[in-house]
């Protein structure tokens, strides 16, 4: 998949006629301003697809992020309580892990390791292609992805964090 092309369609949606040579997944949210998730997702993606030859820290990405979004997560653990939590969430589960990962924010940190070129950025899952509303209350987001399953809590944290509920794909 090509970063500067998922740049590309954050900022200004597909190309008239351009067609995914990957699978596209549809993710569906109601929210209370649709319009506002939407534009708080792009501005957020638009950020970290844009980061730069060198990948920032955490404090420089909580200067370059939307403070709506930075806001939205979760407090930053320390080793021994990340360890604990890992452990707890071994435990549980796909159903609890499932329903962990809807409900509970992430650490910005643990959101930004999906998008790190030296981290998961290379098997992220998915890229955004397109997005849209559906009447006053709704929206949907078209992404890009290789195969199924992938790994999706990226994504759906982006939209929770932004506003949306009732994610569906």
């Amino acid at each position: 998949m090509d970063p500067q092309a998922e740049l590309r369609r954050v900022l200004e949606g597909p190309l008239p006629g351009e067609v995914s040579k990957e699978f596209l997944q549809r993710f569906t949210f109601t929210a209370g301003d649709p319009r506002s998730v939407i534009a708080l997702a792009r501005d957020v993606l638009a950020t970290v697809l844009d980061a730069g030859p060198v990948w920032p820290d955490l404090a420089q990405w909580r200067d370059r992020l939307p403070d709506r979004f930075v806001a939205a997560c979760a407090p930053e653990r320390d080793a021994a309580a990340a360890h604990e939590d890992a452990a707890r969430r071994g435990a549980m589960t796909a159903d609890e892990q499932r329903e962990h990962a809807v409900t509970d924010a992430w650490e910005l940190s643990g959101w930004l390791h999906w998008f790190d070129p030296d981290g998961n950025g290379e098997s992220r899952g998915w890229q955004w292609w397109d997005a849209g509303l559906v009447g006053p209350a709704g929206g949907w987001v078209d992404v890009q992805v290789e195969g199924h399953p992938f790994a999706s809590g990226s994504l759906e944290w982006l939209l929770r964090a932004a506003g949306a509920r009732d994610i569906d794909s």
